[in-house]
């Protein structure tokens, strides 16, 4: 009894691998499985009857490599590019926001891009997943999105060099209800300030 079960089991093991090798063949979805670590910044206000807001990006971290700088502007300058590696970049907030002096945003859920103009100017695009997940276009594809909000966004050069991309919410001293949301990335950093309505 047990030699037929055995029996049975590697039959079924050879149909099912023989079935899903034909069904790759003729192109249908082959999976890519993938156990990354992301990195995350959160901000939370208590109130006292509890939770009164909250937000938070979290991303992957790619590493940065000194051959980034050799032609940075021209990598950079014009386009719409990813933020962080893998999945999208995500911005998640219970509350409405606002950066810098007017650029607000809604409570939701976004994919966050970066965009650089001709004349240097950076900026944080908060992207409606909806009509991504549709197309079904991965984060690869950041380049070919169009729309969402942009947030402008201050650039500095600093002299020390982030290892691996970083995004956080810093908080902003005497402000308690303002922080300040900074990109670091080798030697680049953006920022902008960032006020919750609650």
């Amino acid at each position: 009894m047990a030699r037929s079960l055995k029996v049975a089991a590697l039959a079924f093991s050879l149909v099912a691998a023989a079935t899903l090798a034909v069904a790759w063949a003729a192109g249908e979805a082959t999976p890519f499985v993938q156990n990354e670590p992301r990195a995350m910044s959160r901000v939370v206000y208590f109130g006292k009857a509890g939770l009164v807001g909250e937000y938070a990006v979290q991303y992957g971290k790619p590493t940065w490599q000194a051959a980034y700088d050799t032609d940075f502007d021209k990598m950079t300058r014009g386009k719409r590019m990813r933020l962080g590696k893998d999945w999208w970049t995500t911005l998640d907030t219970f509350c409405p926001l606002t950066f810098g002096e007017k650029t607000d945003l809604a409570d939701g859920a976004y994919f966050l891009v970066l965009e650089c103009s001709d004349q240097g100017a950076w900026s944080l695009v908060a992207l409606d997943p909806a009509p991504i997940r549709k197309a079904k276009m991965d984060a690869f594809g950041s380049a070919k999105t169009t729309g969402g909000t942009a947030i402008p966004l201050t650039y500095e050069a600093s002299t020390e060099a982030e290892p691996e991309l970083k995004i956080q919410f810093l908080a902003v001293e005497g402000k308690p209800g303002e922080q300040t949301l900074e990109i670091r990335f080798g030697k680049h950093r953006l920022s902008t300030r960032v006020v919750p309505k609650i």
